[in-house]
């Protein structure tokens, strides 16, 4: 679509400018407390940096986690000298219809953006989960069958320090029986069930690299174990609680991906196979703002304080790092992608209703209807004990005005809606539960979530940016499953050799190739 269109859009949209604004520091140190680089050398071909057959040299995947399409827009609009104006309007194409995965919890929004897969194909539901077939943490596999599957900084050793203790703690993870007999854990790269573009890439000899908020994000090293050269993960639960605080904490973020560009591991030191050829990392201020602030009108128009700042604040750290790819060369080669994992919700602060997610649990079980495992924020998952009281699970839901439930998909709808059976996968949830816009199932007050299916969860932004693309806004709705496959399509990897892509013949983004 003719760029002319976005400006209309924009020009629409436009508010007046503010003259409010952020004053960045400059990036200051290179390395972390006690983090240290991972070097797995496994069965790897020999690193280099010559494989590629596409187009590009690098390609890189930044999240700004919690940002909307309209958050995008409505920026462009009232700063028009800003980075995201430059990307957009001058060399960048942006996809005005992306939708980030559903569920849009964190985890499976990763799992989609790096392996291409849906929850169904991925085996990752939330960061809270349940697997039937699964036994709980320090079980030895012994006793009753099924567990919840938790993957946030519970399982750190220590989550008040940024390093999270510098390991996980095996004994809160779930346990599986091989079969041979013996019991083990099962690590977050056990979990996934395909494998990660950051593991082809390491099979074909680049280097891989990726940054996230929780030691469990080690996930997308993919089954091998290894498919990431590095990944830097930083606690976020271990960041000060205010916007200062999680600034600070995307700086780390910031700052690896400067080492990377160096050819540095994250914490400044030499790697001696160089710059990764791909790689990606998520910012935490802009949902964090969100959560804690919010909007002040019903559309997201009017930002408050805190996330407008925070706005501002990716914004410039977004040119800095553009200017560290141009200094090192490497800006003319590197198809960067920008977006969001996924939104949040509810929208308008002054008219939400936030309950804790345990009062679906318990409108259920008070009419004998026992609940292995709720999971819900602005939107939820729920595996019953009992798979025989699904129907009657969703009637109750249903009938409870008060919970703020806008539909249920109960069993067999679940498989139709193409989520999986739950009959016959054992991660697979009984229920899938919409809410009702305005409401949140939250087990501590905030103004936003996410993980629901509704647009304030899935409308994000994505925008593909190097300097020599033309401006382009493409209408077509796309998937962030999509990002994946054009990551593989950027270097000249093979397609085939990713299973989402392959299980989910999830497409290329388009316009991007000749």
């Amino acid at each position: 679509m003719a760029i002319s269109l976005l400006l209309a859009s924009l020009t629409t949209l436009a508010v007046a400018a503010s003259q409010d604004t952020v004053n960045v520091p400059e990036l200051v140190g290179t390395t972390y407390g006690d983090y240290q680089h991972a070097n797995p050398n496994g069965g790897w071909i020999p690193v280099t940096g010559a494989y590629s057959h596409g187009q590009y040299k690098n390609v890189a995947m930044l999240s700004f986690d919690g940002l909307h399409q309209f958050d995008l827009i409505n920026y462009v609009a009232k700063y028009p000298n800003s980075t995201w104006a430059t990307v957009v309007l001058k060399n960048g194409i942006m996809f005005e219809n992306a939708r980030a995965s559903s569920p849009s919890d964190s985890f499976p929004a990763t799992a989609a953006l790096f392996a291409g897969a849906s929850p169904r194909t991925s085996g990752i539901w939330w960061d809270d989960g349940y697997d039937r077939s699964l036994y709980p943490p320090g079980s030895n596999c012994d006793g009753p069958i099924g567990t919840e599957t938790s993957w946030d900084e519970s399982n750190d050793l220590d989550n008040t320090v940024t390093s999270g203790g510098g390991a996980l703690n095996v004994s809160h993870l779930p346990m599986q029986k091989t079969s041979w007999g013996s019991c083990v854990p099962v690590y977050p790269h056990n979990f996934i069930r395909v494998n990660t573009v950051f593991e082809v890439g390491r099979g074909n000899g680049l280097v891989t690299a990726y940054a996230d908020k929780h030691l469990t994000y080690e996930f997308l090293n993919g089954p091998s174990g290894v498919g990431l050269s590095q990944v830097y993960t930083p606690e976020i639960a271990a960041a000060n609680n205010t916007l200062a605080g999680q600034q600070a904490w995307d700086d780390l973020h910031w700052s690896a991906l400067r080492n990377w560009t160096l050819g540095n591991w994250a914490n400044g030191t030499k790697n001696p196979d160089g710059a990764p050829s791909m790689y990606g990392a998520n910012f935490q201020a802009i949902t964090w703002a969100q959560t804690n602030a919010g909007y002040t009108d019903a559309v997201g128009a009017a930002p408050n304080k805190s996330l407008e700042l925070a706005l501002q604040y990716a914004d410039q750290r977004l040119g800095t790092f553009i200017n560290d790819l141009r200094a090192s060369g490497q800006l003319d080669s590197t198809l960067l992608l920008l977006g969001s994992k996924q939104g949040q919700g509810p929208i308008n602060a002054k008219n939400e209703t936030v309950f804790p997610d345990t009062h679906l649990t318990q409108s259920l079980e008070a009419v004998g209807i026992p609940v292995a495992l709720t999971t819900a924020d602005d939107g939820g998952i729920m595996w019953l004990q009992n798979q025989s009281q699904i129907l009657d699970a969703k009637a109750n839901l249903l009938g409870n005005a008060s919970l703020g439930v806008s539909y249920v998909l109960a069993g067999d709808e679940v498989q139709q809606a193409g989520f999986g059976s739950p009959w016959l996968d054992p991660r697979v949830p009984d229920l899938v539960i919409g809410a009702k816009i305005g409401y949140l199932w939250a087990s501590s007050p905030r103004f936003e979530d996410h993980g629901g299916y509704a647009p304030q969860d899935l409308n994000v932004p994505l925008v593909a940016y190097n300097p020599h693309l033309a401006p382009t806004n493409i209408s077509v709705v796309v998937s962030n499953r999509q990002v994946a496959s054009t990551m593989l399509q950027a270097l000249g990897l093979p397609l085939a050799q990713l299973d989402g892509y392959r299980l989910e013949g999830t497409p290329v983004l388009p316009g991007l190739f000749e």
